[in-house]
């Protein structure tokens, strides 16, 4: 059997990400491995999208339904760094705004938006298993993945609040920390047209947009390229930014009084 479209995507995704993924790692080392920096989960999708192409590669030789439910599933969750990165990096901008005694927004709303992600993710990993297909290959898509799309929509609002009302005191935090607003504005559409695609692929489901067998070139134009744009946009702010570990109490102090 050849190639066909989803494995030459596959093919272009190893391409890719491989290099990235390395790319990540070296961000993520360089401003902490803590993971509300942000730059962890680019190190997440990476990983993601190289296991996911390697699973669509792996069909041609195994037919398991097992390996096809993890290929479902490893798609569906790709939103979830996308959202969780820019929450970390918006994380790290209003805590230095926060540092000048502005208090725009607590830790505690930033960890509630994570936890609905979180869940989002784990709903959507649980819709994966819980899907059926029928004999004409008809998908039906779970209420848990409908549940997980519907936590990653109010995320991503959430995420655009914060987003909206920090942006304004870009001019009040260090010089390399006003470049992670504008970072995230070149993302955020990017984002949107990804979440719009996972909204899609999950309640029209037709065959356009459906989680198995859908039209490759859709998914390419609205979620592929978008992912990758997002994670080659933020790892350019990583690597610009200097080695400034954000969460030093020390460094914190510093600015705080300056």
């Amino acid at each position: 059997m050849g190639l066909g479209p989803q494995d030459y995507i596959s093919i272009v995704d190893l391409i890719i990400y491989i290099p990235a993924l390395i790319a990540a790692i070296i961000v993520t080392a360089r401003h902490g491995f803590h993971r509300a920096s942000g730059w962890i989960y680019t190190v997440v999708l990476c990983t993601v999208r190289i296991a996911g192409a390697i699973c669509q590669l792996l069909t041609h030789t195994d037919h398991s339904e097992g390996l096809l439910t993890a290929s479902v599933i490893i798609d569906s969750i790709g939103i979830s760094p996308l959202l969780l990165a820019t929450l970390g990096i918006l994380s790290r901008f209003i805590d230095f705004v926060n540092a000048k005694g502005v208090q725009l927004f607590s830790v505690k709303q930033f960890r509630f938006v994570q936890l609905l992600i979180t869940l989002g993710l784990i709903l959507s990993i649980a819709g994966g298993t819980g899907g059926s297909t029928d004999s004409n290959g008809t998908v039906t898509v779970s209420g848990t993945s409908k549940a997980g799309i519907i936590l990653y929509i109010v995320g991503f609002a959430g995420i655009t609040y914060f987003f909206l009302l920090s942006s304004s005191y870009r001019s009040g935090v260090p010089r390399q920390e006003r470049r992670s607003p504008i970072a995230v504005a070149i993302a955020w559409p990017f984002i949107l047209i990804r979440l719009i695609y996972s909204a899609l692929a999950v309640f029209v489901n037709n065959d356009t947009f459906s989680v198995v067998g859908g039209k490759v070139s859709v998914r390419a134009a609205m979620a592929v390229i978008e992912e990758f744009l997002v994670v080659f946009d933020y790892l350019i702010l990583g690597l610009g930014q200097g080695r400034l570990h954000f969460f030093d109490e020390a460094t914190i102090r510093i600015y705080r009084h300056s």
